[in-house]
């Protein structure tokens, strides 16, 4: 029994392990088949993964596409869409400022009109009292003569005195009238419209702007408006002022003549007829003195005041720039503003590259250090000083009276020009301690993306506000017009340099007539007594108006005209110009002119002339006694310089020249002069010899007809017809026919006045194969403006 127990213990023992290692081995057999079940469960997972993530990529990049070209298709829709708007934009902008351009040229035409209207009622208001006056004051004579019978026992010698005055007061207000009923006559022949076609064909200066404005695209501006002002003053100076003040200075004669009259029968009367005492008449006298004396007084109190331009008479108001300032300012900033491109160029792409670089240059500007600018701002003002030390130094040594006076023209010259070198050396001094970056130089070069190319925007520093003297003493022009005016004859040159270069002054210290004004007693601008020196300065400084004042010699009673010359010259000798002015004391002469020339000639080889040229002008603001002439000079850049320079060149070329013979304009037309002539593209001159510098001009451009005319003394007449009014036909005389038939055809060619250039050749190859070669031709061949079929019938 015992031995039982642990062999049945062994055994299950031993069954135990058995099935621990048979459930083991089953165990192990299934995890492995569990492992290859997953690996594949993973793998055929992984299949479709891949396969779903391939086919999704697919359609997301299909998609991809889809969208990319709708959006690229929306993109150049919209782009098309872009332009599209912006080219109506522009046309419909250009469509507005074409339609309002239009507007603003008629509201200005009518401004002109208007403004001419005014004055000539104004004419005519003032000329219809003064003959209203006339016939009062004509009708009171008359009645003297009707019923002013002095007594029977006058005196022989107060009769004629009485009879002579009566006389002569009567003559006055006759002649008086008269004057007055032809000015009044010549003011009903011309309305607005009439007069402003006139004084249009008649200013050389209102024609040449204008021929500017339409060629460069620009406004009408209040310079138009001041040119015809200054038309319409010439016009009336010319044909109704001396007849006007003629009839104004004999009616206040007269009034005089009339109470002196007046005063003779009512002294006789009293000590004759009323046998009244002496006192009687002398308190009647003394009241015709009076009244004389008041009427005289008022009449040469006013001349006064209209010679010093005083109250009413004033022109302070040209003194300004009318295009900057003044009551136009608003409607010139807008006319340029509408007659320029700026509007269709604000989007444009050249306009944010140029933002974009200017911000990058406005960065890269930006100050390193305070220290840098604190050093070079101090060397600037030591250079300065040093500069302003030594010009005061120099004027003090070189503009004396006495001086001024001895030195030659010649030595004059080249002082002003020692003097203008060592102002550009402290100029350049100065510039050479100043910071200036590359990147601001380069942005200057290209800020100017809505401007032209060819001439960029210059940063010019801003005029003067007031012109200055020789010593750069401020002058207030209403005080020395004041003064100027109590001189018996002046002329005020006002020379303006509206450059960014200084002009020096090559001759001109000595007049031929007159003296200038060199110490002159009158306010400044801020009402301060100061003494203005009125002679040429060394210099006329960059964007400066300096005033030179001459006058007659003489004292109170003048004893000599004024006649001078100024030359000067800019900074490097290129150009000279020349200012020439003449205020003679007898016949009313007063003329100012200016000339610009190049002291090299320009050729097309050298652009450094080519690129910039000078211009110089004159504009009278009185041609009275005391004459007052602004002069400007200007410099010319880019398109216009190249303009200016062929135009100069072209008005120099020298088409044909010679000797004719002009006959003369009055009388029976039967006295020839032998005349010098030359034809340019421009104009048609004549004078008394190849080295004569007087000439006499038809422009070519106011040439109407040319034609073989005929003569009772010579033969192989030229017969020229100009749209001037007033003018005669001119006629002229060749030696031969040949040179008739020449002179015909390039006048004819220049003017414009026909088509077939060939017919001339025609006729004188028709005519040069007649056997006689001395024939003449008296045929009738005419040219005419506007008519293309002349015919040319030679006989």
């Amino acid at each position: 029994m015992p031995i039982v127990v642990p062999c049945a213990a062994a055994a299950a023992h031993a069954g135990g392990v058995g099935a621990t290692a048979l459930g083991l081995g089953m165990g192990k057999a299934d995890l492995e088949l569990t492992q290859e079940l997953f690996k594949l469960q993973m793998r055929q997972a992984k299949r479709l993964w891949t396969a779903d993530w391939a086919e999704n990529s697919l359609r997301h990049g299909e998609q991809c596409l889809q969208s990319a070209q709708q959006h690229t298709e929306s993109q150049a829709m919209a782009a098309a869409t872009y332009f599209q708007a912006e080219k109506l934009a522009s046309q419909a902008i250009k469509l507005a400022r074409d339609q309002d351009g239009r507007a603003y040229e008629m509201a200005w035409r009518a401004e002109v009109r208007e403004s001419l209207r005014d004055e000539l009622t104004n004419q005519n208001n003032r000329f219809n009292i003064v003959m209203l006056c006339d016939t009062v004051c004509l009708s009171c004579v008359f009645s003297l003569v009707a019923d002013g019978t002095p007594p029977t026992d006058t005196p022989q010698i107060m009769l004629n005195c009485y009879v002579f005055c009566l006389g002569f007061s009567t003559l006055l207000f006759t002649i008086s009238i008269w004057c007055a009923v032809i000015v009044v006559r010549r003011l009903h022949e011309h309305t607005a419209s009439t007069l402003e076609r006139k004084l249009f064909a008649q200013s050389e200066d209102l024609q040449r702007v204008w021929q500017h404005q339409l060629s460069e695209n620009l406004p009408t501006g209040p310079d138009v408006m001041h040119l015809v002002n200054q038309a319409y003053e010439n016009w009336v100076s010319e044909y109704l002022s001396p007849l006007g003040n003629c009839s104004i200075h004999l009616l206040s004669v007269g009034v005089v003549a009339m109470f002196i009259t007046a005063g003779l029968l009512m002294h006789n009367r009293y000590l004759i007829e009323y046998h009244a005492s002496v006192s009687v008449p002398i308190l009647f006298w003394s009241m015709v003195i009076l009244t004389s004396a008041t009427v005289l007084c008022m009449k040469f109190s006013e001349d006064r005041k209209e010679k010093m331009k005083l109250g009413v008479y004033n022109v302070s108001g040209r003194d300004a720039s009318a295009t900057d300032t003044g009551p136009y300012a608003k409607i010139s900033k807008a006319a340029k503003e509408l007659f320029s491109d700026k509007a269709v160029g604000l989007s444009s792409v050249e306009r944010m590259e140029f933002l974009n670089k200017r911000e990058k240059a406005e960065r890269d500007l930006c100050a390193k250090s305070k220290s840098l600018h604190q050093r070079v701002g101090s060397l600037i003002k030591e250079s300065e000083r040093r500069a302003k030390t030594r010009k005061d130094i120099l004027n003090l040594l070189t503009t004396a009276d006495e001086e001024l006076d001895s030195l030659p023209e010649a030595l004059t010259s080249r002082l002003n020009k020692v003097l203008h070198d060592v102002d550009e050396a402290d100029t350049r001094t100065a510039a050479l301690v100043s910071m200036h970056s590359e990147n601001m130089a380069s942005l200057e070069s290209s800020s100017n993306w809505n401007q032209s190319p060819q001439r960029p925007d210059r940063q010019m520093q801003p005029m003067a506000p007031y012109p200055t003297d020789a010593q750069r003493i401020p002058v207030s022009l209403e005080h020395l017009r004041m003064k100027l005016g109590g001189v018996s004859l002046t002329t005020l040159l006002r020379l303006r340099n509206l450059s960014d270069e200084p002009l020096r002054l090559k001759s001109g210290v000595h007049l031929a007539k007159g003296a200038y004004v060199k110490s002159l007693n009158a306010m400044d601008p801020h009402n301060n007594s100061v003494a203005y020196h009125l002679y040429p300065g060394t210099e006329i400084p960059p964007r400066t108006e300096v005033a030179v004042a001459a006058r007659s010699g003489g004292g109170w009673v003048p004893t000599s005209g004024i006649e001078g010359e100024l030359v000067y010259t800019n900074r490097d000798d290129s150009w000279v110009f020349r200012i020439k002015f003449v205020n003679q004391l007898v016949g009313n002469v007063r003329i100012c002119k200016v000339q610009a020339v190049p002291t090299v000639e320009e050729t097309s080889h050298n652009p450094n002339l080519n690129d910039q040229c000078w211009k110089i002008t004159r504009d009278e603001i009185d041609r009275k006694a005391n004459n007052e002439v602004v002069v400007t000079f200007d410099k010319l850049e880019g398109h216009e310089a190249i303009k200016a320079v062929s135009e100069r060149l072209r008005s120099q070329l020298c088409l044909k020249s010679g000797y004719l013979l002009k006959n003369i304009a009055f009388g029976l037309r039967l006295q020839w002069h032998k005349k010098w002539f030359v034809l340019t593209p421009t104009e048609l001159a004549w004078s008394q010899d190849m080295a004569s510098e007087s000439t006499s001009k038809i422009f070519v451009k106011d040439i109407i007809s040319v034609k073989l005319g005929s003569d009772i003394v010579k033969k192989n007449i030229i017969e020229i017809r100009t749209r001037m009014e007033g003018s005669d036909t001119y006629k002229l005389a060749a030696e031969s026919p040949k040179e008739c038939y020449d002179w015909i055809q390039k006048i004819s060619s220049e003017a414009g006045l026909y088509s077939e250039e060939t017919k001339l050749d025609d006729v004188y190859r028709s005519t040069s194969k007649s056997s006689d070669s001395s024939v003449e031709l008296n045929g009738s061949i005419e040219c005419v403006a506007g008519d293309f079929g002349t015919q040319v019938l030679p006989i």
